[in-house]
């Protein structure tokens, strides 16, 4: 207690774990974000070592999975007759280093024809426990349908993106319609986007195949592209073919750990990502944003909004106009 303590008020953190616990602080300030983001840079290892002590943390997260299957079988027991299938969730992008909520929400998982449809509202990020004990990440203005049958679990991203930690079950595939393809699964990590035309197949973990087929047919697998940790699979619905290609899939899936990272990116492309998590319209009024590239991590969550952080961190300017929007310009 006392070493947290410490870690907590001390004038700047030293350890990967002292800067988990001060990071796990309520409303952690602008200056905090900004002398964390300068250790992470100080070193490549640091950031490694964050993930390391953020993983520890988790692995003791086991009695929180316990309570959420017991929900879930409370909710077989006891469906409620007059519970909608479409639930909005509102959670929010306050989670904390020290505890990541878990959100349970709905009416009984029990197979029906259409699924139960669950969404985030836009600019907030919602974890998801699933009635097997796989859980789901829903980006900001997201949503996905969920139906279960006796052959296979089955999914549909209706919109957004989704981060997927499958449960193992052999028996009953895990499949994600993505457009009108399919990604087939038996326990795995993996995230998948809808972006305007095209369609994205990230994997972190496992194995999974990107097919046409439904997984309950028996060629399912035939003619698939089979994809490996540190892989992504792009395509467009309706149309052939798909690029395979090597990617950093944890910085590219930082969303989910409330965060964004960015590798040499123009400021244009940081203003189009994080538009999505912002409260205000964001909008690149600025065409030097265009010409002016970073490589930053970008927090989701902390003192003020996005825009504010955006504007301590980065080399840009907020201007708020009069209908709301929020004009963005490179300093």
């Amino acid at each position: 207690m006392i070493g947290r303590l410490t870690a907590i008020f001390a004038t700047r953190p030293i350890t990967a774990e002292d800067w988990l616990a001060r990071m796990g602080r309520p409303g952690v300030s602008a200056r905090d974000q900004a002398a964390f983001l300068d250790w992470l840079e100080a070193d490549h290892d640091h950031l490694r070592q964050y993930e390391q002590a953020k993983a520890d943390l988790a692995a003791l997260e086991g009695a929180r999975g316990a309570f959420a299957l017991d929900i879930a079988r409370l909710r077989r027991r006891e469906p409620s007759a007059n519970a909608g299938r479409r639930m909005v969730l509102a959670g929010g992008l306050a989670a904390t280093a020290a505890a990541v909520a878990v959100v349970v929400v709905g009416p009984s998982l029990r197979p029906t024809p259409e699924g139960l449809l669950y969404e985030s509202a836009p600019g907030r990020i919602v974890d998801v426990a699933l009635e097997d004990g796989s859980r789901l990440t829903l980006d900001a203005d997201s949503a996905v349908r969920v139906a279960f049958s006796g052959d296979v679990r089955r999914v549909t991203l209706e919109r957004g993106g989704a981060f997927f930690d499958v449960a193992h079950d052999k028996a009953h595939p895990f499949q994600v319609a993505v457009g009108d393809r399919r990604v087939i699964v038996t326990g795995t990590r993996f995230a998948t986007t809808l972006t305007g035309d095209g369609a994205q197949v990230s994997l972190l973990q496992g194995r999974v195949s990107v097919s046409r087929r439904d997984a309950a047919d028996k060629a399912a697998l035939d003619g698939a592209l089979a994809l490996v940790p540190g892989e992504r699979a792009s395509f467009r619905p309706g149309r052939p073919g798909i690029d395979k290609a090597l990617i950093d899939v944890e910085s590219a899936t930082a969303w989910r750990r409330r965060r964004l990272v960015f590798q040499d990116a123009p400021l244009s492309e940081v203003v189009a990502a994080a538009s999505r998590y912002s409260d205000a319209p964001l909008v690149a009024a600025d065409p030097r944003l265009s010409s002016v590239r970073v490589t930053a991590v970008l927090p989701l969550e902390g003192e003020g909004a996005l825009v504010d952080r955006m504007a301590a961190l980065l080399p840009v300017r907020a201007e708020r106009a009069a209908d709301g929007r929020v004009l963005i310009r490179a300093e």
